[in-house]
């Protein structure tokens, strides 16, 4: 069955990646088919670490850190959630004002980077082969979505994400002075 979602997320993936980035550039933000598609590949992916993990009350001391590394993920992709203040913001389907506070602060992606954390912290209690196949991929696509939407928010601001962009790293920490 792994193999199965393991093929499902890789075929899916570039095509919700292309389709979001179409939609980014001629539309400015994403429909319901756009929109389903991101979810899938969320989905298909998620479903792998899923499969790939028996999840059991945690006994030894990795498995209580990836307790503490996933609640934190959990904790910083709701705050990130928000700070949006927006659902439509949340799924990509109004721009909104710019996030720059709160976990925005520190990084240009802190509900990806929340959302890893919990899927990390997920893997830690379970480790296996394919629960690293189903983090590259979920690292691969995040990148590539954040990529997509960077593309997207520089032309939505302006001026005023090309200045976020220069001092906010994209994943963790500041950005270093240039």
């Amino acid at each position: 069955m792994l193999i199965y979602f393991v093929l499902l997320a890789l075929a899916i993936t570039p095509i919700a990646l292309l389709f979001a980035r179409f939609e980014y550039r001629r539309r400015g933000n994403l429909s319901a088919l756009g929109l389903s598609l991101l979810l899938a590949m969320f989905l298909a992916s998620n479903l792998i670490l899923e499969y790939a993990t028996t999840y059991e009350m945690p006994s030894s001391p990795l498995d209580y850190v990836g307790v503490l590394v996933g609640t934190a993920g959990v904790l910083l992709c709701l705050v990130s959630m928000v700070v949006f203040r927006s659902p439509l913001k949340v799924l990509c389907l109004d721009p909104g004002t710019l996030a720059v506070t709160g976990p925005y602060r520190w990084s240009r992606n802190p509900q990806y980077v929340g959302w890893f954390m919990f899927l990390l912290g997920f893997a830690l209690n379970d480790w296996s082969w394919w629960c690293l196949a189903a983090m590259t991929i979920i690292a691969t696509y995040l990148h590539l979505l954040v990529l997509i939407e960077e593309e997207h928010l520089n032309r939505v601001f302006g001026e005023r994400y090309a200045a976020y962009r220069r001092d906010v790293s994209r994943y963790l920490g500041r950005s270093q002075p240039q």
